[in-house]
């Protein structure tokens, strides 16, 4: 091969090479594009799914914490009424309006009320407790009252999480 038939063939595949890969860098351009317009939407589409289950689960929250507020009212109010209906008791035990006794059999406190007693024959020995014992006892009964009160409220307030969550305990 003569340079005169070598520089024209080595011009066209010059020419080739830089129209093919002027030709290619479109492509590869439009490629990028259409990935980015991809990822764009992509985005988009997740950022909407994140705010709508960012919305339902603050509407959720707002639920539960009105539902709260509301058993934590219930709850005061509860106490409340327990704590008038105690001082009502403790004054009238106070002031012998109330007396307490408990039954005794042989001059012994009885441990456990024969059942024709517990029935009804009130004709048993009865040993009446003084103020301050009575007010004791009455203490240590409203103590109970109050933790079984409490607990009730946290058992309610774990349902109604749960429930407001949907959440699987098992």
């Amino acid at each position: 091969m003569t340079a005169t038939t070598w520089r024209p063939l080595a011009a066209c595949l010059l020419c080739g090479a830089i129209a093919g890969w002027a030709t290619q860098g479109w492509r590869k351009d439009a490629s990028i594009a259409a990935l980015q317009r991809a990822a764009a939407t992509s985005q988009s589409t997740a950022a909407t799914v994140l705010a709508q289950a960012t919305a339902r689960v603050l509407t959720l929250e707002r639920a539960a914490g009105a539902a709260l507020a509301q058993r934590a009212d219930k709850l005061t109010q509860e106490q409340t009424h327990a704590k008038t209906e105690r001082d009502r008791f403790s004054l009238d035990v106070r002031s012998g309006a109330v007396r307490l006794s408990i039954p005794v059999a042989g001059g012994q406190c009885a441990a456990t009320a024969d059942s024709a007693t517990a029935a009804g024959h009130r004709d048993q020995t009865r040993a009446e407790l003084d103020p301050a014992t009575a007010a004791a006892l009455d203490a240590i009964a409203d103590d109970g009252d109050d933790a079984t009160r409490q607990l009730n409220a946290c058992i309610d307030a774990y349902n109604t999480v749960r429930n407001t969550y949907h959440v699987q305990t098992e």
